[in-house]
């Protein structure tokens, strides 16, 4: 699957504490090609739904940009959501 504008994905918040996966909607794709650094649908940014205070940012959204794909899950990517 290749994101796309509006999809929702989740994030892992950049302090990798387990579990630390945040819904986010894709607001842009970066075009992967010829002279683009990004993985071609790979790196995208990001409009991430906080879990308020209990979250490092005390804000309800975080605007997470240039953010790549990884179903490792390292701090600081997205992944596809898990099925139940």
């Amino acid at each position: 699957m290749k994101p796309s504008v509006g999809r929702i994905v989740h994030y892992v918040l950049p302090s990798g504490q387990v579990g630390a996966h945040r819904p986010a909607i894709v607001v842009h794709v970066w075009p992967g090609g010829s002279g683009n650094p990004y993985p071609d649908g790979e790196t995208v940014q990001l409009q991430v739904f906080m879990d308020g205070s209990n979250d490092w940012y005390f804000t309800s959204i975080h605007w997470a940009t240039s953010v790549t794909h990884d179903e490792g899950k390292a701090p600081g990517t997205w992944h596809w959501p898990e099925s139940e």
